[in-house]
């Protein structure tokens, strides 16, 4: 009979501080940011490359991690570690964050894309139904579906409208999400 009462995890608005107004992308290559360390292997990081490497589009592919020692195939440059700093000026360049985690604690990496205008593809993992809604701010694709992932990317590439529609749906989204400030002072309520 406890009533049970959730506070969201904030976000530093401060670091990932969102842009007044989108730019319009029609022409640029569809640039994918993939976050994560490949050895870990729920982070799907090989997954998401795999992905990426059966577009058919043109595109442009940055894979965060600070992890050397692998096959990074389907990466056009591989980067970090990256401050927080540094990932919300990569968030702010990109224009999908591509995550196909199995298992998230908080899932950030979406979340902070968002707030810098980035929309994102990514499985229906746990923490992801907290703000990711198909079609309306981001693609959600199947488990173990490289070929339906890549086909989202290839429509994200060729659908500028679609694209441009869930990057404003994913600001819009950022907008509403409590800072950490907020979220202490409900924590504290």
């Amino acid at each position: 009979d406890l009533r049970a009462l959730l506070v969201r995890n904030g976000v530093a608005k401060d670091v990932f501080a969102s842009p007044a107004e989108l730019d319009v992308r029609r022409t640029e290559l569809l640039r994918i940011v993939i976050e994560g360390n490949p050895h870990v292997w729920f982070k799907g990081v090989g997954e998401a490359l795999t992905a990426v490497r059966e577009m058919r589009e043109p595109r442009h592919v940055t894979l965060v991690t600070g992890v050397r020692d692998v096959d990074t195939a389907g990466a056009d440059e591989v980067v970090g570690p990256l401050t927080h700093e540094e990932m919300a000026a990569l968030y702010a360049r990109s224009d999908v964050v591509l995550k196909l985690s199995r298992v998230e604690g908080m899932f950030g990496p979406p979340l902070e894309g968002f707030h810098m205008g980035a929309t994102c593809v990514v499985r229906p993992v746990t923490g992801h139904e907290e703000y990711v809604r198909h079609g309306v701010n981001g693609l959600v694709v199947d488990w173990d579906d490289p070929r339906g992932t890549a086909r989202a990317l290839d429509l994200l590439a060729r659908d500028r409208a679609l694209l441009h529609r869930l990057r404003a749906g994913a600001l819009a989204t950022a907008r509403a999400w409590p800072s950490w400030e907020q979220a202490g002072a409900f924590m504290a309520l």
